[in-house]
């Protein structure tokens, strides 16, 4: 008889053994989400005529993600330019991000800013924002 009770409380009730189950089906999942969220996404990307470019992620993200993008010197060896080019980042959602790219030029007193041409290449990455 003791041998036998011994028995039952090593083996776990039907409630509790079921719950565990389903909690560790239901964890693999949501594992897997963050484990794909958790890896960078990145591209290069050209602009268009008016100097944006639209990038759709690989895979969308539960909230809009930390953006990064920096353009591509499209000739490396010209010293004596005085273009300067930056990126900002118009539009950022969960599944695409916009940015577009300005360049300036000196003037006597104040420089100016204009959007760039057709086919300035950038680097993007998006990373999870929760990571």
């Amino acid at each position: 008889m003791l041998r036998d009770l011994d028995r039952r409380s090593r083996m776990p009730s039907p409630g509790r053994g079921r719950r565990r189950e389903q909690e560790a089906q239901e964890e693999e999942p949501r594992e897997a989400a963050r484990t794909a969220a958790a890896v960078p996404a990145a591209s290069v990307a050209a602009t268009g005529e008016d100097g944006r470019a639209r990038w759709k992620f690989p895979t969308s993200y539960a909230a809009p993600p930390v953006l990064t993008a920096l353009p591509v010197d499209p000739d490396p060896g010209d010293d004596e330019r005085t273009v300067t080019v930056a990126v900002a980042v118009e539009e950022i959602t969960t599944w695409y991000a916009v940015v577009r790219v300005w360049q300036t030029r000196p003037r006597r007193v104040h420089g100016v800013a204009s959007p760039v041409g057709e086919g300035v290449r950038m680097h993007l990455v998006a990373v999870d924002a929760a990571s």
